[in-house]
């Protein structure tokens, strides 16, 4: 790279704080394995419109982080409402959580291409091992429409108990402890990628389901059939994003940051968490494994995240000097 490069490349990673620094290299991954997957297709002769979609996501992902920090200088600079500065602000903040959701969703599709060695069967037999059966066959026994469309709404809520706790500190006026647990939850996704990578795994109501061992289908009322809906608009066949829990990861990651930040929320966010918990195994999206799995990764994030955080100020800092 020619130094006019490097300084501008320099220049542009010094605008950024840490959690978008993070966006940035995982959008060039995510974009990578997605065009690489595409090429694949093509070159075998075959029509993937949902993987296809991945590059109108990619785009999606490069327009929103456009446009969002220039609206905010624009704002700034415009000497604009407070009110109306502070939206731009909390917008540009939650971006990079909203844009590690959309590399999920290339990465969920596009894992295979990286690495095509499933550890499906390992994952039931260590399931089998621990537990003498499948828990999430045994929970077959449970199956109704009340529970299913009950437990399928506490499944559509990670998405918001994924970022509660920013939201919450953030409303409070308290952006620093904001900033610093949104870098710990977007770390976590990103710790939790890397580990699908090296750990492809479908879920079990794919695997389990290929085996035959379901006797009993998932019916319930709008609320189910909107899920069903949006697991519809991914190639299911593809899905390798099981292991580990990403949903019981993030969820313990939020948690420790309520405890932390704010412990009045703490026995709110405890009750949204453990419906989450018990309905990825009811629903079949995971084994118990992967929601142990996904806990361990706590240890992990509450060391990096402040290391990262450091290491981001102090490298550019000294590129300012």
């Amino acid at each position: 790279m020619s130094p006019s490069r490097t300084h501008a490349a320099s220049v542009f990673f010094r605008r950024l704080r840490p959690e978008e620094g993070l966006l940035v290299i995982g959008f060039v991954a995510s974009a990578a394995v997605t065009i690489y997957a595409n090429v694949d297709l093509v070159r075998h002769g075959i029509n993937s419109r949902k993987i296809q979609g991945g590059l109108l996501r990619l785009l999606v992902v490069v327009a929103l982080a456009a446009v969002l920090p220039w609206l905010e200088r624009v704002l700034r600079r415009g000497a604009a409402r407070p009110r109306l500065l502070a939206t731009a602000e909390f917008f540009r903040t939650m971006l990079p959580f909203l844009m590690c959701i959309a590399v999920y969703t290339n990465l969920h599709d596009t894992v295979r291409f990286v690495n095509p060695h499933d550890i499906n069967a390992q994952l039931a037999a260590v399931e089998g091992w621990l537990f003498g059966g499948q828990p999430v066959v045994w929970a077959e026994r449970f199956v109704t429409p009340a529970r299913t469309e009950f437990f399928n709404f506490f499944y559509a809520n990670f998405y918001l108990v994924a970022p509660s706790v920013v939201i919450v500190l953030w409303l409070s006026g308290r952006r620093g402890e904001a900033q610093h647990a949104l870098l710990g939850v977007i770390l976590c996704f990103y710790s939790g990628y890397v580990l699908y990578v090296i750990f492809p795994a479908a879920p079990p109501r794919l695997y389990l389901e290929s085996l035959g061992l379901f006797h009993v289908a998932l019916r319930g009322g709008p609320i189910t059939d909107f899920e069903q809906a949006l697991i519809a608009m991914m190639p299911n066949h593809a899905a390798r994003a099981a292991f580990p829990s990403l949903h019981a990861a993030v969820s313990c990651v939020s948690l420790s940051y309520a405890w932390k930040y704010c412990r009045w929320f703490f026995p709110i966010l405890l009750i949204f968490v453990v419906g989450l918990l018990v309905s990825t195994v009811y629903l079949r999206h995971h084994y118990v494994v992967d929601l142990i799995a996904g806990a361990l990764m706590l240890p992990w994030v509450v060391w990096v995240t402040p290391r990262f955080e450091g290491w981001w100020a102090r490298y550019f800092r000294m590129m300012r000097m």
